[in-house]
């Protein structure tokens, strides 16, 4: 039988179920991290339903590994495409990850804005901007999603996210290769990249038939995997992976001050691995701080932030510094 206690305080599970992984953390309402754990892709937009259980089950399980689940209070999930998770179909296979996990605590599904504005600050009211595999922009308000822009799904939105810049970068190699566009430096990294590095063929009408298999051949959203590739690609030189930055910076930053405020005591929090760094993120953070007239946020932990959250609906009288505490641990991914 699992520890009951696992140290000392009352205790919460907090898990960010993101398109890239899922990342949970149990923890004490004092912030102290008990367990952790990682898993695959929880977009419900891109995965069949049991696949995604799958994946909540696994990286709940490790967290909660050296404890009983009984003992934890409260469950908060930050989830992308949070209607798809709490209606329809996918209640009863979700209602069955936390059963598999022994818990019989309450489970809030939140936004995963709500856990990644948390991520940032302890406040209760502000602005977050995501830009990862996805990308959205919203308000937040004591735990609450007020207003959103973006966040539509690689199909028809999240304009300037991960998937966007492996797309464009995609057309851009086509464009290149069919001669509607300029030569690119994009060609040979994406098609290198495809085909894991073997046999890229030299002419052009046979990369254009190995481009065009490798994308269809597998799922969409597997296109993100290819962002890396237009930075890199403008840091080199190369102007059409720079046009394609300044096009993803522009959006993301139109995405942000559409709701934003410029007041500068309500904080900005910016997460996801376009915004920790690199190219893209530094000119992000440029722009907005000049918008807000202040520096925005860096998201920490955002699976730290939802045990957070969960605390808070525990306890009313939490020390800030656990807040610290738990979002401090951020998941390591590519800045780009």
């Amino acid at each position: 039988m699992p520890n009951a206690t696992a140290g000392t305080g009352t205790l919460v599970l907090g898990i960010d179920a993101g398109s890239g992984l899922v990342e949970a953390v149990c923890a004490t309402t004092e912030g102290d991290v008990i367990g952790r754990g990682r898993s695959g892709s929880a977009n419900a937009m891109a995965l069949p339903v049991a696949e995604v259980v799958d994946h909540l089950s696994s990286a709940a399980q490790q967290a909660t590994a050296t404890v009983d689940p009984r003992q934890i209070r409260q469950v908060v999930v930050g989830a992308a495409g949070v209607i798809r998770y709490s209606r329809g179909a996918a209640v009863g296979p979700l209602a069955q990850v936390w059963d598999s996990v022994g818990l019989t605590c309450p489970v809030r599904v939140v936004a995963d804005a709500v856990t990644a504005f948390a991520a940032g600050t302890s406040q209760p009211r502000g602005s977050v901007l995501i830009a990862g595999v996805g990308a959205i922009a919203a308000r937040i308000a004591d735990g609450e999603m007020l207003e959103r822009v973006d966040g539509n799904g690689w199909l028809v939105g999240d304009d300037g996210s991960g998937f966007w810049l492996g797309r464009q970068a995609v057309r851009a190699v086509f464009a290149a290769l069919d001669h509607r566009g300029e030569p690119t430096l994009l060609t040979q990294a994406v098609l290198a990249t495809l085909t894991g590095d073997e046999a890229v063929p030299t002419d052009p009408a046979e990369q254009v038939v190995v481009l065009r298999d490798s994308v269809y051949d597998g799922p969409p959203i597997a296109l993100a995997g290819l962002a890396p590739l237009v930075p890199a690609a403008a840091l080199a030189g190369d102007r059409v992976a720079q046009r394609i930055v300044d096009r993803a910076v522009a959006l993301l930053v139109d995405s942000a001050t559409s709701l934003t405020t410029n007041d500068p005591d309500e904080p900005l929090v910016l997460a996801g691995s376009l915004l920790s760094g690199g190219l893209i993120g530094r000119e992000v953070q440029r722009r907005m701080a000049l918008h807000h007239h202040a520096d925005p946020i860096l998201a920490g932990s955002c699976a730290g932030a939802a045990a957070w959250l969960a605390a808070c609906g525990v306890r009313s009288d939490l020390d800030p510094a656990a807040h610290a505490r738990l979002t401090a641990t951020r998941v390591t991914s590519p800045s780009i």
